[in-house]
Protein backbone atom coordinates (compact mmCIF):
# COMPACT_ATOMS: atom_id res chain seq x y z
CA UNK A 1 0.00 0.00 0.00
CA UNK A 2 2.43 2.16 0.95
CA UNK A 3 4.06 1.88 -2.29
CA UNK A 4 1.11 2.39 -4.11
CA UNK A 5 0.56 5.80 -2.54
CA UNK A 6 4.51 6.55 -3.39
CA UNK A 7 3.27 5.85 -7.72
CA UNK A 8 -0.14 7.95 -7.23
CA UNK A 9 1.68 10.62 -5.45
CA UNK A 10 4.60 10.47 -8.29
CA UNK A 11 2.06 10.44 -11.06
CA UNK A 12 0.15 13.16 -9.70
CA UNK A 13 3.44 15.40 -9.61
CA UNK A 14 4.23 14.52 -13.39
CA UNK A 15 0.54 14.30 -14.23
CA UNK A 16 -0.33 18.00 -13.11
CA UNK A 17 2.75 19.13 -15.00
CA UNK A 18 1.04 17.09 -18.52
CA UNK A 19 -2.15 18.35 -17.59
CA UNK A 20 -0.95 22.01 -17.41
CA UNK A 21 0.14 21.54 -20.82
CA UNK A 22 -2.45 19.98 -21.97
CA UNK A 23 -4.14 23.11 -20.88
CA UNK A 24 -2.24 25.34 -22.87
CA UNK A 25 -2.59 23.02 -26.14
CA UNK A 26 -6.27 22.50 -25.76
CA UNK A 27 -7.01 26.86 -24.95
CA UNK A 28 -4.75 27.84 -28.19
CA UNK A 29 -6.82 24.73 -30.38
CA UNK A 30 -10.11 26.41 -28.78
CA UNK A 31 -9.55 29.71 -30.01
CA UNK A 32 -7.48 29.10 -33.81
CA UNK A 33 -7.97 25.27 -33.87
CA UNK A 34 -4.23 25.07 -34.23
CA UNK A 35 -2.34 23.10 -31.91
CA UNK A 36 0.95 25.22 -30.74
CA UNK A 37 3.90 22.07 -30.77
CA UNK A 38 6.34 24.95 -29.09
CA UNK A 39 4.05 24.37 -26.04
CA UNK A 40 6.64 22.35 -24.13
CA UNK A 41 9.51 24.71 -25.43
CA UNK A 42 7.89 27.47 -22.98
CA UNK A 43 7.99 25.16 -19.82
CA UNK A 44 11.71 24.86 -21.12
CA UNK A 45 12.08 28.53 -21.37
CA UNK A 46 10.54 28.44 -17.86
CA UNK A 47 13.09 25.79 -16.11
CA UNK A 48 15.79 27.73 -18.09
CA UNK A 49 15.50 31.10 -16.96
CA UNK A 50 14.79 30.27 -13.89
CA UNK A 51 18.60 29.40 -14.04
CA UNK A 52 20.01 32.90 -15.52
CA UNK A 53 17.71 35.04 -13.31
CA UNK A 54 18.67 32.96 -9.92
CA UNK A 55 21.79 31.16 -10.57
CA UNK A 56 23.61 33.94 -12.94
CA UNK A 57 21.85 37.33 -12.24
CA UNK A 58 21.39 35.89 -8.19
CA UNK A 59 18.13 37.71 -8.43
CA UNK A 60 15.46 37.02 -5.29
CA UNK A 61 13.11 34.29 -6.32
CA UNK A 62 10.08 37.24 -6.97
CA UNK A 63 12.63 39.10 -9.18
CA UNK A 64 13.16 36.22 -10.80
CA UNK A 65 9.82 34.62 -11.17
CA UNK A 66 8.37 38.08 -12.65
CA UNK A 67 11.50 38.14 -14.82
CA UNK A 68 10.72 34.56 -16.21
CA UNK A 69 7.34 35.56 -16.50
CA UNK A 70 8.26 38.70 -18.98
CA UNK A 71 10.43 36.30 -20.86
CA UNK A 72 7.93 33.41 -21.46
CA UNK A 73 5.41 36.20 -22.63
CA UNK A 74 7.90 37.85 -24.81
CA UNK A 75 8.25 34.59 -26.59
CA UNK A 76 4.20 33.86 -27.22
CA UNK A 77 4.06 37.39 -28.43
CA UNK A 78 7.42 36.59 -30.72
CA UNK A 79 5.55 33.24 -31.65
CA UNK A 80 2.47 35.02 -32.75
CA UNK A 81 3.36 38.17 -34.38
CA UNK A 82 6.42 36.38 -36.02
CA UNK A 83 5.17 33.04 -37.14
CA UNK A 84 0.89 32.69 -36.82
CA UNK A 85 -0.05 35.44 -38.07
CA UNK A 86 2.04 36.24 -41.07
CA UNK A 87 1.17 32.60 -42.12
CA UNK A 88 -2.57 33.23 -41.63
CA UNK A 89 -2.67 36.57 -43.35
CA UNK A 90 -1.62 35.07 -46.15
CA UNK A 91 -3.79 32.23 -46.37
CA UNK A 92 -1.65 29.44 -45.03
CA UNK A 93 -3.73 26.48 -43.81
CA UNK A 94 -3.78 24.90 -40.60
CA UNK A 95 -1.43 22.38 -41.21
CA UNK A 96 1.27 24.64 -42.43
CA UNK A 97 0.61 27.09 -39.61
CA UNK A 98 1.42 23.98 -36.89
CA UNK A 99 4.35 23.51 -38.79
CA UNK A 100 5.83 26.98 -38.17
CA UNK A 101 5.16 26.28 -34.97
CA UNK A 102 7.25 23.18 -34.69
CA UNK A 103 9.80 25.45 -36.65
CA UNK A 104 9.65 28.00 -33.84
CA UNK A 105 10.17 25.09 -31.12
CA UNK A 106 13.41 24.03 -33.11
CA UNK A 107 14.41 27.52 -33.45
CA UNK A 108 13.99 27.90 -29.70
CA UNK A 109 15.55 25.02 -28.40
CA UNK A 110 18.68 25.90 -30.91
CA UNK A 111 19.01 29.25 -29.03
CA UNK A 112 18.98 27.90 -25.87
CA UNK A 113 21.35 25.21 -27.08
CA UNK A 114 23.80 28.16 -27.59
CA UNK A 115 23.20 29.59 -24.18
CA UNK A 116 23.40 26.63 -21.82
CA UNK A 117 24.48 24.11 -23.85
CA UNK A 118 23.06 20.55 -23.90
CA UNK A 119 23.69 19.13 -20.39
CA UNK A 120 21.06 19.20 -17.69
CA UNK A 121 22.08 21.57 -15.25
CA UNK A 122 20.54 21.97 -11.94
CA UNK A 123 17.44 24.47 -11.18
CA UNK A 124 17.30 26.54 -7.91
CA UNK A 125 14.43 25.33 -5.56
CA UNK A 126 11.91 28.06 -4.75
CA UNK A 127 10.37 25.88 -2.10
CA UNK A 128 11.97 23.30 -0.23
CA UNK A 129 12.89 20.34 -0.89
CA UNK A 130 13.75 18.36 2.66
CA UNK A 131 10.82 15.70 3.08
CA UNK A 132 7.95 16.05 4.77
CA UNK A 133 6.36 12.79 6.01
CA UNK A 134 2.31 12.53 5.31
CA UNK A 135 1.13 9.55 6.39
CA UNK A 136 2.04 6.84 4.31
CA UNK A 137 3.76 9.16 1.85
CA UNK A 138 7.20 11.34 1.66
CA UNK A 139 7.33 14.13 -0.18
CA UNK A 140 8.20 17.88 -0.54
CA UNK A 141 7.05 21.15 -0.68
CA UNK A 142 8.43 21.30 -3.98
CA UNK A 143 5.68 18.86 -4.91
CA UNK A 144 3.14 19.86 -3.22
CA UNK A 145 3.48 23.40 -4.74
CA UNK A 146 3.03 21.53 -8.75
CA UNK A 147 -0.06 20.25 -7.25
CA UNK A 148 -1.60 23.20 -6.29
CA UNK A 149 -0.95 25.14 -8.21
CA UNK A 150 -2.54 22.93 -10.66
CA UNK A 151 -5.64 23.39 -8.83
CA UNK A 152 -4.77 27.06 -9.00
CA UNK A 153 -4.61 27.30 -12.44
CA UNK A 154 -7.27 25.36 -13.23
CA UNK A 155 -9.65 27.90 -11.16
CA UNK A 156 -8.71 30.77 -12.24
CA UNK A 157 -8.95 29.22 -16.12
CA UNK A 158 -12.47 28.19 -15.30
CA UNK A 159 -13.25 32.00 -13.79
CA UNK A 160 -11.95 33.61 -16.74
CA UNK A 161 -13.50 31.17 -18.94
CA UNK A 162 -17.07 30.83 -17.33
CA UNK A 163 -17.50 33.66 -15.48
CA UNK A 164 -16.32 36.96 -17.18
CA UNK A 165 -17.47 39.02 -20.42
CA UNK A 166 -13.93 37.98 -22.14
CA UNK A 167 -14.39 33.82 -21.29
CA UNK A 168 -17.77 34.48 -23.39
CA UNK A 169 -15.59 35.98 -26.23
CA UNK A 170 -13.18 32.94 -25.98
CA UNK A 171 -15.67 30.67 -25.96
CA UNK A 172 -17.55 32.55 -28.85
CA UNK A 173 -14.75 32.45 -30.64
CA UNK A 174 -13.75 28.93 -30.40
CA UNK A 175 -17.05 27.95 -31.12
CA UNK A 176 -18.27 30.14 -34.44
CA UNK A 177 -15.10 32.23 -35.20
CA UNK A 178 -17.23 33.97 -38.04
CA UNK A 179 -20.04 34.56 -36.36
CA UNK A 180 -18.29 36.24 -33.01
CA UNK A 181 -16.24 38.49 -35.37
CA UNK A 182 -19.97 39.31 -36.52
CA UNK A 183 -20.74 40.21 -33.43
CA UNK A 184 -18.05 42.41 -32.67
CA UNK A 185 -15.55 40.34 -30.63
CA UNK A 186 -11.83 41.25 -31.82
CA UNK A 187 -10.62 37.74 -32.82
CA UNK A 188 -6.81 38.40 -32.87
CA UNK A 189 -6.86 39.16 -29.52
CA UNK A 190 -8.72 36.30 -28.23
CA UNK A 191 -6.14 34.70 -30.08
CA UNK A 192 -2.94 36.25 -28.81
CA UNK A 193 -4.17 36.18 -25.01
CA UNK A 194 -4.99 32.26 -25.93
CA UNK A 195 -0.99 32.14 -26.50
CA UNK A 196 0.23 34.48 -23.87
CA UNK A 197 -1.67 33.17 -21.14
CA UNK A 198 -0.59 29.52 -22.36
CA UNK A 199 2.57 30.62 -22.00
CA UNK A 200 2.42 31.73 -18.46
CA UNK A 201 0.70 28.59 -17.63
CA UNK A 202 3.76 26.40 -19.04
CA UNK A 203 6.54 29.22 -18.14
CA UNK A 204 5.21 28.60 -14.16
CA UNK A 205 5.00 24.85 -14.81
CA UNK A 206 8.70 25.22 -16.00
CA UNK A 207 10.03 26.93 -12.79
CA UNK A 208 8.30 24.46 -10.30
CA UNK A 209 8.83 20.93 -12.07
CA UNK A 210 12.56 22.58 -13.04
CA UNK A 211 14.19 21.46 -9.50
CA UNK A 212 12.97 17.84 -9.27
CA UNK A 213 13.53 17.45 -13.29
CA UNK A 214 16.24 19.35 -13.87
CA UNK A 215 16.67 21.82 -16.64
CA UNK A 216 17.40 20.54 -20.14
CA UNK A 217 17.33 21.99 -23.78
CA UNK A 218 15.88 19.03 -25.17
CA UNK A 219 13.08 18.63 -22.52
CA UNK A 220 10.52 20.70 -24.31
CA UNK A 221 9.59 17.94 -27.27
CA UNK A 222 9.18 15.30 -24.93
CA UNK A 223 6.77 17.79 -22.80
CA UNK A 224 4.98 19.06 -26.08
CA UNK A 225 4.35 15.45 -26.85
CA UNK A 226 2.77 14.23 -23.17
CA UNK A 227 0.36 17.75 -23.14
CA UNK A 228 -0.59 16.42 -26.58
CA UNK A 229 -1.44 13.04 -25.44
CA UNK A 230 -3.07 14.86 -22.37
CA UNK A 231 -5.16 16.66 -25.13
CA UNK A 232 -6.14 13.60 -27.06
CA UNK A 233 -7.29 11.35 -24.05
CA UNK A 234 -9.14 13.61 -21.99
CA UNK A 235 -10.44 15.60 -25.21
CA UNK A 236 -8.73 18.46 -27.49
CA UNK A 237 -10.23 21.63 -27.23
CA UNK A 238 -11.58 21.49 -23.62
CA UNK A 239 -8.80 22.81 -21.61
CA UNK A 240 -10.23 20.99 -18.46
CA UNK A 241 -10.55 17.64 -20.01
CA UNK A 242 -7.21 17.83 -21.15
CA UNK A 243 -5.73 18.46 -17.48
CA UNK A 244 -7.59 15.37 -17.25
CA UNK A 245 -6.02 13.81 -19.47
CA UNK A 246 -2.66 14.50 -18.09
CA UNK A 247 -3.24 13.48 -14.37
CA UNK A 248 -4.47 10.26 -16.17
CA UNK A 249 -1.62 10.01 -17.79
CA UNK A 250 0.98 10.54 -15.25
CA UNK A 251 -0.28 8.44 -12.81
CA UNK A 252 -0.07 5.05 -15.31
CA UNK A 253 3.02 6.53 -15.74
CA UNK A 254 3.90 6.18 -12.96
CA UNK A 255 2.64 2.88 -11.80
CA UNK A 256 3.51 1.20 -15.30
CA UNK A 257 7.44 2.48 -14.24
CA UNK A 258 6.96 1.39 -10.80
CA UNK A 259 5.91 -2.34 -11.43
CA UNK A 260 7.38 -3.19 -14.60
CA UNK A 261 9.53 -0.92 -16.70
CA UNK A 262 9.60 3.16 -17.82
CA UNK A 263 10.47 1.43 -21.23
CA UNK A 264 6.94 -0.33 -21.40
CA UNK A 265 5.13 3.32 -20.23
CA UNK A 266 4.52 5.68 -23.52
CA UNK A 267 3.75 2.22 -25.78
CA UNK A 268 0.80 1.45 -23.21
CA UNK A 269 0.28 4.67 -22.66
CA UNK A 270 -0.57 5.44 -26.70
CA UNK A 271 -2.34 2.01 -26.57
CA UNK A 272 -4.33 3.74 -24.00
CA UNK A 273 -5.15 6.82 -26.35
CA UNK A 274 -5.73 4.48 -29.44
CA UNK A 275 -8.34 2.19 -27.32
CA UNK A 276 -10.33 5.49 -26.18
CA UNK A 277 -10.45 7.04 -29.52
CA UNK A 278 -11.86 3.84 -31.11
CA UNK A 279 -14.77 4.05 -28.36
CA UNK A 280 -14.66 7.55 -27.87
CA UNK A 281 -13.54 9.46 -30.99
CA UNK A 282 -13.76 13.10 -28.81
CA UNK A 283 -11.81 11.79 -26.12
CA UNK A 284 -12.61 11.01 -22.73
CA UNK A 285 -14.38 14.37 -21.62
CA UNK A 286 -14.92 15.30 -24.90
CA UNK A 287 -18.17 14.99 -25.69
CA UNK A 288 -19.23 16.23 -22.08
CA UNK A 289 -17.58 19.08 -22.76
CA UNK A 290 -18.61 19.74 -25.81
CA UNK A 291 -21.66 19.88 -24.81
CA UNK A 292 -21.28 22.53 -22.48
CA UNK A 293 -20.31 25.00 -24.91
Amino acid sequence: MDKMAVFLLAGLTNGSVYGLIGLSLSLIYGTNRIINFAQGDFVMAGAMSAILFMVTCSLPAPLAIAAVIAVVLTGALALEFGIYRPLMKRGAPPLTVMIGTLAGAIIASGGALLIWGANQLYVPNIFSLDPITLGPLTTNLQQIAIMVAFVVLLGITWFLLYRTSFGLCIRATGAQPRVAQLMGIRASRVVRFGFMFSALVSGLAGVLVGPLLGGQVSMGVELTVKGFMAAILGGLGSPFASAAGGLAIGVLEAFVAGYGSSLYAEPIIFLLILIVLLVRPFGLLGDFEASRR
